[in-house]
Order: C-alpha cells, then sequence, then structure tokens
C-alpha cells in the first residue's frame, strides 16, 4: 500500500514539474518576443511620420521622456491663464518671462501627446497655444486694468513652436 502511495505522490510531483516547466518555457518565450520586438523597433522608427510610436511602442521605451508632461502641462495652462487676468509686470523682461510660459507649454503638451500617441501632436500643440495666445490678447484688451504686452504676444507663437519642436526632439533622441 505504501508503495502504491509513493508511486502516486511521485506521479503528482512530477505533474506538477512539468506544469512549472511549461509555465516558465511560455515566460521565456514572451520574454524573447518582447526583446525581439525592441531590437526591431529602430529600424522600425527611422522612418516614422510625425505621429511618432504607437501606444504599445510607448510602453517597451527604456527610457521615459514625458513622465510627468501631462500634469507640467496643465500647471503651465494654470499660470498663462494667471497672466491673462492678473495684472504683471510691463517692463521687457518681464514680458520675456511671461512669453517663455508658451515655450513651456509647447514641450510638455508635445511630450505628453507624443505619450499617448496623438495624431499630428505638433499641430495640435501650435494650434491649442495659438489659441491660448489669442484668448490672452483678448483678456488684455477687454479688460480695462490690462494694459496689452506685445513683446510677450509677439514671442509667445515662436516660443511656443520651439517648445514644441524641442519636445519633439527629446522624444525622438530618448533611448
Amino acid at each position: 500500500m505504501n508503495r502504491q502511495v509513493r508511486r502516486a505522490e511521485q506521479k503528482k510531483e512530477r505533474k506538477v514539474e512539468r506544469e512549472k516547466e511549461k509555465v516558465k518555457a511560455e515566460r521565456r518565450a514572451r520574454r524573447e518576443a518582447r526583446r525581439a520586438a525592441r531590437s526591431a523597433e529602430p529600424e522600425a522608427g527611422a522612418g516614422s511620420s510625425e505621429s511618432g510610436k504607437t501606444r504599445s511602442d510607448a510602453g517597451s521605451r527604456r527610457s521615459n521622456p514625458g513622465r510627468f508632461s501631462g500634469a507640467l502641462m496643465a500647471a503651465t495652462v494654470f499660470f498663462i491663464a494667471l497672466q491673462a487676468v492678473a495684472p504683471g509686470d510691463a517692463s521687457l523682461a518681464g514680458q520675456a518671462i511671461s512669453a517663455s510660459f508658451y515655450l513651456l507649454f509647447g514641450y510638455f503638451a508635445m511630450l505628453w501627446m507624443r505619450r499617448r500617441a496623438a495624431p499630428r501632436p505638433l499641430a495640435v500643440t501650435v494650434a491649442a497655444g495659438t489659441v491660448m495666445a489669442a484668448v490672452t490678447l483678448a483678456g488684455q484688451i477687454f479688460q480695462p486694468n490690462l494694459q496689452p504686452l506685445p513683446l510677450m504676444l509677439g514671442l509667445s507663437v515662436p516660443l511656443l513652436i520651439a517648445g514644441a519642436l524641442l519636445g519633439r526632439l527629446v522624444w525622438n533622441r530618448a533611448p
């Protein structure tokens, strides 16, 4: 009787071992498939279009560019909106600093949209920033206690485009 019990237990143990080996082999195959996809990624990305990587490719990146770009973009939009309603420094340096928020917005918006594989992120970023600049101008014109800041408004769109191009460069150069 003991011999039968031992044989049954040994049979169960062999079966469990085979199952473990099968699971390990499946994991190894998945890992190798991910590794092969990662190594094939640079060749596929060499001629990529403006839309960049797909959502699955963005998840398999070794680095994580734009990790907090959504929150930082929202904070930048908040400060741009605050500038539109609160009187600020009308000096040339103050206007240049105010315009630099558009550079930050362009940079963070581009990274945020590239992380989400949005179509045409450069065009969307420039359009959104231009609308914000127009709303800022309207706020300065229609509020009697605010004076229009021509240097800030003149620099806002070029700095926005520079920020978006910088964001695209960072995204494309990240490993």
